[in-house]
């Protein structure tokens, strides 16, 4: 195989084709030796680009799937993918990377590195999850808003009260009743854990960064590939997003 620095510049598309099943330990050493050859060649054209500013540099897209699998951060680890991330915008490089969970990038990983490597991605997407780690880090990465509560008092004040020796009741020569309305203000989640637990399918939670400035976390819904792209998420679910259905 050329060179990664050649396949780049020329636009070729390269990938992996290893099942992990069939040796899982070969698999992930040769995914992560060809994820750091990528990323040694990427950074390689910082120094280039700065030599030759006005030519011009394609950019290029890096997709890792099981991304928990290939990770490598940490301390004086200079191939680490913190390090890779925190420079990958400079020689135009786009990572999209796909994890199962927080907890799966825990076992991977020392705890502070997935802290780290968590905060060099600045746009994040969240689908549906069983894992309440995931779900406790999704709510507060999506921070808190100001809600207004209403709440109501009721009492009421009896005079002379006394009670009846034959009926047991009680009685008062006079009596009022206060109702109370109270407004109160509180920080509340945006999106409360449950909320990823119960998300459908094709449907996200997506906290954004559009280059300048981070956006609201807001929903996404999503469109997948088998279905036509003209329908909506409303439309793809009346039919449980099955392509045979839409004969019918």
């Amino acid at each position: 195989m050329p060179p990664f620095d050649e396949l780049i510049e020329s636009g070729k598309v390269v990938g992996l084709n290893f099942p992990v099943a069939l040796n899982p330990a070969l698999a992930k050493t040769i995914g992560t030796m060809m994820k750091i050859d990528y990323q040694r060649a990427m950074l390689l054209r910082i120094p280039r680009m700065d030599a030759e500013p006005k030519k011009h540099y394609r950019p290029s897209v890096f997709i890792c799937d099981e991304y928990q699998n290939f990770a490598t951060v940490g301390g004086d680890n200079p191939t680490g993918d913190d390090r890779f991330l925190s420079l990958s915008r400079q020689p135009r490089c786009i990572p999209i990377v796909a994890t199962q969970s927080v907890a799966s990038l825990k076992d991977a990983l020392p705890n502070e590195g997935v802290k780290t490597l968590l905060q060099a991605f600045r746009s994040k997407i969240f689908f549906t999850t069983s894992d309440p780690e995931t779900a406790r880090y999704a709510s507060e990465l999506c921070g808190k808003e100001d809600r207004t509560r209403i709440g109501y008092t009721l009492s009421e004040t009896s005079t002379n009260a006394n009670v009846g020796w034959l009926s047991g009741r009680t009685s008062a020569s006079k009596g009022s009743v206060a109702a109370v309305k109270q407004y109160q203000k509180q920080k509340e989640p945006v999106f409360e854990e449950k909320v990823f637990f119960d998300l459908k399918n094709a449907q996200s939670i997506v906290v954004a960064f559009d280059g300048i400035s981070p956006q609201p976390a807001t929903y996404c819904y999503l469109k997948p590939d088998f279905l036509p792209i003209t329908m909506n998420w409303f439309e793809q679910e009346r039919i449980d997003f099955d392509p045979q259905r839409l004969q019918q």
